[in-house]
């Protein structure tokens, strides 16, 4: 079968991912000020890699036998020929909504073959898609590809909607992403790597934090964490090792050391395997201690980053955040930094509870921590979530590609719009003068 899969995005001049958010993406819109439209345009030309369940499915029919190809475009580009195409996947997401829909108008006009929506959020919404369309939700990249071999087949479908995620078997089937091959991008991070491979891996998959109230990773990829085995993660690693020496590789999953027992498993076998690779990861303080950070020290890993969200526990408290207290914040973060371990913050303003002034102290602490590079992002409450059905009625966004995670979507108490991106401005501007500062005294 030949396959097209499209990757749709709006026109901007900051990055978008649809890779962040659990799939549903976000847009690293800092700012609207001269330091924060610089700092974007800067992102936006350093890295870029499409949302990883797409692009992963892409490599799963290859090695089956089918043809596909994956093919990135803009806003206003002229649709693809699509003489010889037996399917269309489109790559949904919330960031690139409306665009995305657009195009699948566009399409759906004249194509009257098989129009599959790979991505959760489309679930969420009430928009009724054309007869010939389907959504793949959840981890669909696990799904059986036998359905493949006749797209027809998964239509008449109750809902239209295939929802996939669990099984463990299935993600040990996974095969290796052959990047540079199909049309698929070789992810590169030119501010951070120059021009050395920046790939994105997963082992972990769903996340049972409380903080589900607002995180969409639970609502993609589920409650229940589930992983392949150890053996078959690190073949992988070995094979991209092999295929791109010297690669940055990035785990992908929700919380890295979710199960810290696995996890430190995982980095000795790292260790052991002796990977031309280096790593980075994402995960939470609460589970993170000195054990695990001497290992991931000597399994190479560069980088790690964590949510902190707030300076303050009461907020962090308001909306379920589970989190470490303060003094440990410190303690935890001096032990990455004696063990030549990057800390990346992520910090959240303009939660429910937050005033100006705790949005200050936010900032403020941020810059008091041994960080390396902080991120900072607004509060969204986001369709799908817990959090969204209690606050829905406030909800002020009139589209959804505004939900990037950058922008104030919902009537705050005591924050404008206007003052929330000059917040976003500050923080990151104020940031990087405090480093600068350091690193010149």
């Amino acid at each position: 079968m030949n396959y097209l899969f499209l990757d749709v995005y709006k026109e901007a001049h900051y990055r978008i991912s649809k890779d962040t958010a659990g799939g549903y993406g976000t847009s690293n819109d800092l700012g609207d000020g001269i330091f924060g439209s610089v700092a974007s345009r800067v992102i936006k030309k350093s890295i870029f890699w499409p949302n990883l369940s797409f692009a992963q499915l892409l490599q799963q029919l290859v090695s089956q036998g089918h043809h596909c190809r994956y093919k990135r475009v803009g806003e206003n580009c002229d649709i693809p020929i699509l003489d010889g195409i037996d399917a269309i996947l489109i790559c949904s997401s919330i960031v690139c909504f409306e665009t995305e829909i657009k195009w699948l108008n566009a399409i759906s006009s004249f194509f009257l073959k098989p129009i599959i929506m790979c991505g959760t959020f489309i679930s969420k919404t009430p928009l009724t898609l054309p007869d010939n369309c389907i959504i793949l939700s959840g981890n669909y990249e696990l799904i059986d590809l036998k359905i493949f071999q006749d797209p027809s087949l998964i239509f008449g479908l109750k809902d239209n909607e295939l929802v996939f995620g669990k099984d463990t078997d299935a993600a040990n089937q996974l095969v290796t992403i052959r990047w540079g091959e199909n049309g698929l991008p070789i992810p590169k991070n030119a501010l951070i790597s120059g021009q050395k491979a920046f790939l994105p891996v997963i082992f972990n998959r769903g996340c049972p934090y409380s903080c589900s109230e607002y995180c969409t990773y639970p609502t993609t990829q589920g409650r229940k964490v589930f992983s392949p085995s150890i053996d078959n993660t690190i073949k992988n690693l070995k094979e991209l090792a092999s295929l791109y020496p010297g690669a940055h590789v990035v785990f992908r999953d929700p919380v890295f050391s979710i199960d810290i027992k696995q996890a430190k498993d995982l980095l000795g076998e790292i260790v052991n395997s002796d990977l031309d690779l280096e790593f980075s990861a994402e995960l939470h303080l609460r589970n993170l201690d000195e054990e695990f950070i001497k290992l991931a020290s000597k399994a190479k890993f560069t980088t790690l980053k964590f949510g902190i969200e707030s300076a303050f526990e009461h907020i962090r408290k308001s909306v379920k955040r589970i989190s470490v207290d303060n003094d440990e914040q410190f303690h935890k973060i001096s032990l990455l930094k004696r063990n030549n371990i990057k800390s990346v913050g992520m910090f959240i303003l303009a939660q429910p509870s937050d005033t100006y002034e705790t949005c200050i102290g936010t900032i403020e602490y941020s810059k008091a921590l041994s960080l390396n590079i902080a991120q900072y992002s607004v509060f969204t409450p986001y369709p799908g979530t817990a959090t969204y059905k209690f606050m829905e009625s406030e909800i002020t966004a009139k589209q959804f590609e505004n939900f990037n995670q950058y922008q104030l979507v919902y009537q705050h108490k005591t924050l404008s719009q206007k003052q929330v991106r000059q917040l976003l401005e500050k923080a990151y501007m104020s940031f990087a003068l405090s480093r600068a500062a350091k690193f010149w005294t």
